[in-house]
């Protein structure tokens, strides 16, 4: 049935014609515009006179249903502008009965915030009275504890103290107040923040707005897989990729298309959208890892400090770094109106290394602050079910090698007697000769070869880079790890051998401890903070033949989370884990792992902490033992001696654990006697230390048992000297008399010096003169010049200025631009594994039949660039950018997969390349993981013919793999 029309006229009136022929004199008269705002033409006669006509009518027509679409989206403009406004109203009832209750609390909490307040600040004050003011019934709610968990939490039982924290979470939310949730790493904090937001969606009346989580890289997949888990029922929103995919996500969410209760990404992600997030509507907004807004300057902490949500938490293992400024960082930011700018000079003031400050009092009154706002429980005060970890510090020698370069940076000699500095090892004098060499003595001897060649070549060549280049203390942390840290210190040509592993000791203690450990089935995880050590592990694991998987700052999200889940697998293709200590050690489960070892140590202890809790947390059932491995007599042996100075602002801020005073001080005189024992060894060297031939030779027991000697005697010192404190007082509790001992040890200015090695202080070669002072201050004055610019391991730091030897650091050649490698393809259809006329990939090595892939010869003509299937995740069609860098394909399909549509569960991993590809020079590729899919595996044992022609297939192809080698 034909629609009914609705006439509208648009009349122009001879009058109107008139005025504007008069208007254009011209015989070809200009365009005239309707009232409607047509543009009409004068129709003219034979001689261009306008020809005059009668009124007329120009009708158009629009259907009934074009008008009622019309109606009906005004009327939903309309509607969802009141829905807005009464959201908003609603909102901001919330917001004003959220800040009443949170004015309550402060009130009531009032003596745990003033001592850390200005004296002059009247911010109390103004809170007190604005609660008088008000007209807000409200009452202050007391704690209750909680003995069931939320419905909405279905993925298992919490336990007890898992209870416990969403009791003090509950507690927090239902006074308005942000808190920090600071249980140890591997308790569980994911979980209990779940378990918050499934009870504010079950006691909410009405719509419930989104969460957003905000955590690094590493864990972004952990909390995809966690909600999945626990809490199946949270629609959740990954926020990350590249800018077209936020894009994408951005736009879906304004059209409605994407709905989401929690949404989760990156500090990254965060920073670069922060004004996306910013026009949005959040409930709790949450910061995993929060330590990372320590610093309050940083721009994460800024742009984070704008975002309008109706709660803030922290979830933090470590909240107290450093100093008591990055705790006023955090109050900050969950507080900003009462921690202002004005209270920040008090926190900085009060605990303070560089300068010897020890405020007690102060303290103790932020302890006090944090044990309300912060519930912190440790795996050594609640029972998990989780075997304790063994530690051990393994003081080993330097190397002949590791010895060298500590002399040459340390003296600036030109030459050096290498008999001189190596004769109390016993280099050759004693070996035994009767033995043959072994590939060690080969490595070393290959090491000290390239050693006196490096020398004859500085006596008349340039002088080498490491003259020149400064900040020693970096440098001798480096040699401590390996000496090929340093720039052209490695032999040139470079090649992988055994010299990797004899030019550093800790490289011998981990070749010595791995061949112990593999063979018992063990995994292990080597953390190191310098990337470069990461990539020498990875020649040693090459050199060693170990299956290893590696994560640092530049491995992409979708390759993090499947060397996770691949290394957690009952099954796995990895043995040892190698992981960078900042970028690895935040968040990541790898309790598969029994083993740690820590190359070297971080200036701040909670970020080796962080990266043993990787391993030692919940779901582990082995002990745990980690190995941390120090240079004796060196400068990293010294730094133990500032850290835990620094470990005792933990213990003193957060030693607390809400139990009773003589379990508090016993649970702080544990840690106390723990730091002390585990102090630097660089001025108390002792005669049974192990000299380096000992150690060369002997297996790793004895090594780790000489390591526990030491331990033992400093226990055993340390134990005798608080003892003898109580014997006039044995009523006195540990903690009053290691007070002294405390205040002795933190008010002392912490300084490492670089010149003291092995507990003698190196002098230059030649003592300074007062023209060679003023020449050092004059080039100290030239630092701020913008082209004295070096790089050492990645990290820049400024150099004086040097006229023609000026210093060059290590840098790759130029090559000139080449074309792609080319590579072969394959003969059979991925499809139906037959041959005949084939379309190869453009960017593979696959190949199809037109027909099999969905081609016609149109498209075939039109289309120059033809891919195959597997460049594109088969579920969502996403492709490999915005798929975060990476798709799983299949070996024996032609099916890929994005992280998001890939099967849960154990995968069959293949590797980074297929044995088939290698032999048609197709090698690894960042962008792609091979797999075989769940249908694949689950054909292979079905269809008994399907198997068996693969698997002729792959031994053919390992056939041609082991003759190509």
């Amino acid at each position: 049935m034909q629609a009914a029309t609705e006439t509208i006229d648009l009349t122009t009136s001879d009058d109107e014609l008139d005025i504007l022929n008069a208007r254009s004199p011209s015989p070809k008269p200009a365009a005239m515009t309707s009232r409607a705002g047509r543009t009409l033409r004068p129709r003219l006669s034979e001689n261009n006179a306008v020809e005059t006509r009668p009124k007329r009518s120009l009708k158009r027509t629009v259907s009934d249903s074009t008008i009622e679409n019309l109606d009906t989206t005004s009327n939903f403009k309309k509607r969802k502008g009141e829905e807005k406004k009464a959201v908003t109203i609603v909102v901001n009832a919330k917001r004003v009965a959220i800040e009443a209750a949170r004015r309550r609390w402060i009130a009531r909490h009032r003596h745990l915030f003033e001592p850390l307040l200005p004296a002059s600040s009247n911010i109390l004050d103004n809170v007190e009275r604005e609660l008088k003011d008000s007209t807000d019934k409200g009452a202050y709610i007391p704690m209750h504890q909680l003995d069931e968990q939320p419905k909405l939490v279905t993925g298992g039982t919490m336990k007890d103290y898992q209870l416990q924290g969403l009791s003090f979470l509950v507690w927090m939310y239902r006074n308005g107040m942000n808190c920090i949730l600071g249980d140890e790493m591997g308790l569980g904090k994911t979980l209990q923040t779940l378990s918050l937001l499934a009870h504010v969606k079950e006691n909410t009346t009405g719509p419930v707005e989104p969460h957003l989580i905000v955590c690094p890289l590493s864990v972004l997949s952990s909390w995809e897989s966690e909600c999945a888990r626990w809490a199946p029922s949270f629609k959740v929103m990954r926020f990350h990729g590249s800018q077209s995919e936020r894009a994408r996500i951005k736009n879906a969410v304004r059209d409605n298309e994407l709905r989401f209760d929690i949404c989760v990404t990156t500090y990254d992600s965060y920073v670069v959208e922060d004004s996306w997030f910013k026009t949005r509507r959040w409930t709790y907004c949450v910061l995993d890892e929060g330590h990372k807004i320590k610093n309050a300057e940083t721009g994460i902490a800024g742009k984070l400090q704008g975002l309008g949500a109706l709660y803030r938490l922290i979830l933090t293992g470590t909240p107290i770094h450093n100093n008591l400024l990055e705790l006023w960082s955090l109050l900050h930011w969950l507080y900003p109106t009462v921690f202002t700018p004005a209270s920040e000079r008090l926190f900085k003031d009060s605990f303070d290394l560089s300068r010897g400050l020890y405020d007690l009092p102060f303290l103790t009154a932020a302890q006090d602050l944090l044990s309300t706002i912060m519930l912190r429980r440790t795996k050594a005060t609640i029972e998990i079910n989780v075997p304790p970890r063994e530690e051990l510090t393994v003081f080993i020698p330097l190397t002949e090698a590791q010895r060298f370069w500590t002399y040459r940076l340390l003296t600036r000699m030109d030459a050096v007697d290498l008999q001189q500095i190596f004769e109390e090892d016993g280099v050759g004098a004693g070996k035994r000769k009767s033995e043959s060499p072994g590939a060690m003595d080969k490595g070393r001897q290959e090491v000290l070869r390239h050693l006196k060649e490096q020398m004859k070549s500085t006596k008349t060549g340039e002088k080498s880079q490491w003259k020149r280049l400064m900040n020693l203390l970096i440098q001798l942390r480096q040699v401590c790890d390996h000496p090929y840290l340093l720039p052209d210190a490695e032999p040139e040509p470079y090649a992988i051998g055994e010299h990797v592993v004899a030019a550093s000791s800790k490289m011998v203690v981990i070749d010595k401890l791995l061949a112990d450990i593999l063979p018992k089935g063990e995994r292990v995880l080597i953390f190191s903070q310098w990337t470069g050590m990461l990539d020498l592990l990875e020649d040693f694991m090459e050199l060693r033949g170990i299956p290893y998987a590696r994560l640092d700052g530049s491995t992409s999200r979708p390759r993090r989370a499947l060397d996770i889940k691949l290394f957690q697998q009952e099954k796995s293709p990895y043995q040892v884990f190698l992981i960078s200590t900042k970028a690895g050690g935040l968040g990541i489960n790898l309790t598969k792992a029994s083993t740690v070892i820590m190359c070297d140590s971080d200036w701040n202890p909670q970020n080796d902490l962080q990266a043993i809790a990787r391993a030692h947390r919940i779901g582990q059932t082995k002990t745990v033992k980690v190995y941390r491995l120090i240079c004796r007599g060196s400068v990293e042996d010294q730094m133990l001696d500032r850290i835990r100075r620094k470990l005792f602002l933990s213990v003193k801020v957060m030693g607390s654990d809400g139990s009773s005073a003589d379990e508090s001080t016993g649970f702080k005189s544990k840690e106390l006697m723990d730091i002390l024992r585990k102090g630097s060894s660089a001025l108390t060297q002792n005669s049974n230390d192990m000299d380096l031939q000992a150690f060369l030779d002997a297996p790793i027991s004895d090594i780790f048992d000489a390591s526990r000697s030491r331990e033992d005697r400093k226990e055993a010192k340390v134990k005798h000297e608080l003892e003898q404190g109580l014997e006039s007082a044995e009523d006195k509790k540990l903690l009053v008399d290691a007070d002294e001992e405390e205040k002795a040890l933190l008010t002392g200015i912490a300084q490492v010096q670089s010149r003291l090695f092995e507990g003698q202080y190196v002098p230059r070669a030649k003592p300074a003169d007062n023209k060679q002072i003023a020449q050092e201050w004059h080039d100290l004055q030239k630092r701020a010049r913008p082209d004295n610019i070096v790089t050492i391991g990645g990290m820049q730091f400024i150099t004086p200025k040097q006229s023609s030897d000026r210093v060059q650091t290590k840098s790759i050649k130029p090559v000139a631009a080449k074309a792609a490698k080319k590579h072969e393809w394959e003969d059979w259809c991925v499809y139906c594994r037959d041959g005949g006329e084939l379309i190869t990939c453009q960017s593979c090595p696959r190949v199809f039949h037109p027909d099999c892939h969905g081609l016609t010869k149109t498209q075939l003509q039109r289309s120059p660039f033809i891919r195959c299937t597997q460049h594109a995740c088969a579920y969502c069609s996403r492709g490999t950018t915005d798929a975060g860098g990476m798709l799983f394909r299949c070996q024996t399909c032609p099916r890929a997969f994005c992280e998001d549509c890939l099967p849960s569960g154990d995968m069959d991993a293949v590797g980074p390349t297929l044995p088939e590809f290698l032999l048609l020079g197709y090698g690894e590729k960042t962008s792609a993981y091979y797999i075989r899919c769940d249908d694949c595996r689950d054909r292979f044992k079905t269809d008994a013919a399907f198997r068996e022609s693969w698997e002729g297939e792959f031994r053919e192809t390992q056939i041609k793999v082991q003759a190509a080698q």
